[in-house]
């Protein structure tokens, strides 16, 4: 569908209640797989792929679901990586997002392990950057927690 038609019946901006998002951290070589996103919130900034849990799906199956729709990589979820709250509010304090994301470690199941990222869906670039370079990008504040927290290009 339109994401601009979404717009009308779309309950992520302004919500009554927080959604629940997924998210993935693909690791090769000591460098991690990110996205440069799409919509909003966070419209061109880089994350991890991920995005919406959708009703009576997986958790686990919605991150290599989200994986492969943004990146074109099969994958299976390995281990919880953290649980980050991610609640931005607008110019007179009202709550315009609120998210309670899931992130996961993957390993790539299929393909080739040089195979380069596709950005698909709704990201607008992706690949991987080397941990040390990750200061340079313009990352999600949610992402930029979950990376001290997992000590992760920000000891």
């Amino acid at each position: 569908m339109d994401p601009e038609k979404l717009t009308a019946f779309d309950t992520r901006r302004f919500p009554v209640r927080p959604h629940v998002g997924v998210g993935v951290l693909l690791i090769r070589n000591k460098k991690l797989l990110l996205v440069k996103r799409k919509y909003n919130p966070d419209a061109g900034y880089w994350s991890i792929p991920g995005g919406h849990l959708d009703l009576g799906e997986r958790v686990r199956k919605a991150a290599e679901r989200e994986a492969y729709e943004e990146t074109g990589f099969k994958v299976k979820a390995t281990k919880l990586a953290g649980i980050i709250d991610k609640i931005m509010y607008d110019e007179e304090g009202n709550i315009e997002y609120h998210y309670v994301l899931l992130n996961y470690f993957v390993e790539q199941i299929e393909g080739d392990e040089n195979q380069e990222p596709i950005a698909d869906d709704d990201a607008l670039d992706a690949r991987f950057v080397p941990f040390n370079e990750l200061k340079s990008y313009n990352l999600t504040t949610s992402l930029v927690e979950l990376l001290k927290q997992l000590k992760i290009g920000y000891q």
